[in-house]
């Protein structure tokens, strides 16, 4: 899987004295597994390093090894600083630190999205990557940086994640082999999965709960989402809604499922996934987002019944023109 820029990388990285490495607003385990390899392997290194999440940790990812040291933004303090942008198809994924990145003299961006932007000064863009966790793999192995046990639990979270425990149509046969490699160092999977999915506080059990009464379909049953109110959230005491999108997913012939959450700032965050007839992400580029074929999300302003009939609209004529 390397690139050709590996060259380009490597010379970055020895001229830069500081790095930032950031992820997206409302990570997943492949943003957050990724900053915490790249960034614990760094730091192994000697490299002076800022880890930055603009929308902090998930709860289910706080047990990572080094998820303490992620903060939600950055010292620019240094004239010699390159960023270092993880899983991140367009800049304006970076939300309240993209001002702050754009202007930073290099950029390496590293995805695997198919819609990405090619924001950075380096773009290291292979949509056929399972996860840009894999691809920060390939990265320190072609360096020669040996990966600690840490990194590797972090990698192979993002991995894991990112191909749905290695059920989506993105596992290969190369996948495999990396989390072969990751679990040699001394990943336990078994820990990881049962902190990931099975290990949850009370307050999202209540949300799942509030989240499935809301749960609909449409008449042919082809589209099933859930849209969840500020209130709701706040009823719960819990922002968290990581893999709640999957249960609309699961429903028998469903082919679209749409997870739609009001924020603080009455904007609506909306994650998409699709089965096998609707590309999601160019569904979601047409609507200022971005993503994978059957994973993809967006943001559209308020209010939630608006943002909800504009998605499902587009939706519905996505299927239509896919049914042909």
């Amino acid at each position: 899987m390397m690139t050709s820029l590996l060259p380009e990388i490597k010379t970055v990285l020895q001229k830069t004295t500081d790095i930032v490495i950031c992820c997206h607003i409302d990570p997943d385990g492949d943003a957050i597994g990724s900053l915490l390899g790249l960034g614990l392997t760094f730091k192994n290194q000697g490299r002076k390093v800022q880890l930055v999440s603009p929308d902090g940790i998930p709860l289910n990812l706080r047990f990572l090894p080094g998820a303490n040291e992620i903060a939600t933004n950055f010292n620019t303090s240094s004239d010699r600083i390159a960023a270092i942008v993880l899983d991140c198809g367009d800049l304006d994924r970076l939300g309240p630190i993209a001002q702050e990145v754009g202007v930073l003299d290099c950029i390496i961006n590293i995805d695997h999205h198919p819609t990405n932007t090619l924001f950075g000064t380096i773009n290291w863009v292979d949509p056929k990557a399972s996860a840009t966790a894999e691809m920060v793999f390939y990265l320190l192995r072609d360096l020669s940086i040996p990966v600690s046990k840490n990194a590797a639990t972090c990698l192979y979270a993002g991995i894991h994640t990112d191909t749905g425990g290695f059920r989506y149509q993105n596992t290969t046969a190369q996948v495999h082999q990396v989390a072969q490699q990751l679990i040699q160092t001394g990943v336990k999977p078994w820990e990881v999965a049962d902190r990931i999915y099975d290990t949850k506080p009370l307050s999202q059990i209540r949300l799942l709960q509030e989240a499935l009464a809301r749960l609909q379909v449409t008449s042919d049953g082809r589209i099933a989402w859930i849209s969840l109110p500020r209130q709701v959230l706040k009823s719960c005491n819990e922002d968290d809604t990581s893999g709640l999108i999957n249960y609309p997913r699961m429903i028998a012939g469903t082919e679209l499922a749409i997870l739609l959450k009001e924020d603080d700032n009455g904007q609506v965050r909306i994650g998409l996934r699709s089965r096998e007839l609707i590309d999601v992400g160019l569904l979601a580029h047409g609507l200022g987002g971005g993503g994978h074929p059957r994973a993809a999300g967006c943001v559209l302003p308020g209010p939630l019944a608006s943002a909800e009939k504009k998605v499902l609209a587009v939706a519905q004529q996505a299927l239509q023109e896919a049914k042909g």
